[in-house]
């Protein structure tokens, strides 16, 4: 097993059990976590609000699982952890091997990254990058592109894109479809020489890698 997990607390043992399950502890602070391109976050705890230790490295644009290690006495328990919004957490003193095995479980649990072309899809961040380059995009939009990117190079329906990125198993007799196709193609293919979303005309649509 190959992955980064950001580390924002002392436990040199803990390196150590990382290294032999296959993975690198990166230290780096709550307040860079979301830039840091882990894929799982572990941080210290020894306070009494864990809802205010994760809504603080939630807004500090971390959306990976996060785990966090309670300090001996903190007075927070770890079902109080999970119930804060952790993804995962242990109270000390859990051994280095227990929470390394945490850890692994978590990576193997997370969906790989999409490429396709100069296309990056960070399905646990939601983040869109094409050639290096940002791409903001709406829930839907995110969805959307999901799905063809999922197939990519197979022409995808109309009727497939409302079953599988709406939720609807019949025509509402609406261009929403053609609607959100419209905006994310502006998005995904504005201010490149190769469009990557291309309309089969009367069949669907297919994303390439351009």
């Amino acid at each position: 097993m190959a992955g980064i997990v950001a580390c924002a607390l002392d436990i040199p043992e803990l390196h150590r059990a990382a290294g032999a399950r296959g993975f690198d502890l990166v230290p780096i602070a709550p307040a860079a976590l979301g830039d840091s391109g882990a894929q799982a976050a572990i941080i210290g705890f020894d306070g009494r609000d864990p809802a205010a230790c994760v809504s603080m490295v939630r807004a500090h644009g971390w959306r990976g699982p996060l785990m966090l290690v309670l300090a001996r006495g903190c007075g927070t328990s770890v079902e109080g952890a999970l119930d804060a919004g952790a993804d995962d957490a242990v109270a000390l003193p859990a051994c280095a091997g227990e929470i390394a095995a945490r850890l692994a479980a978590r990576l193997r649990c997370q969906p790989p990254r999409i490429a396709l072309g100069g296309l990056r899809i960070d399905p646990v961040e939601r983040r869109v990058e094409r050639d290096g380059r940002t791409i903001a995009l709406l829930p839907r939009e995110y969805a959307l592109l999901l799905h063809l990117a999922r197939w990519a190079d197979r022409c995808v329906g109309r009727e497939e894109l409302l079953a599988s990125v709406w939720g609807l198993r019949f025509d509402p007799g609406t261009n929403v479809v053609e609607v959100h196709v419209s905006r994310l193609r502006a998005k995904l293919d504005r201010g490149f020489a190769v469009p990557m979303l291309r309309t089969d005309k009367g069949r669907g649509y297919r994303l390439t890698a351009g």
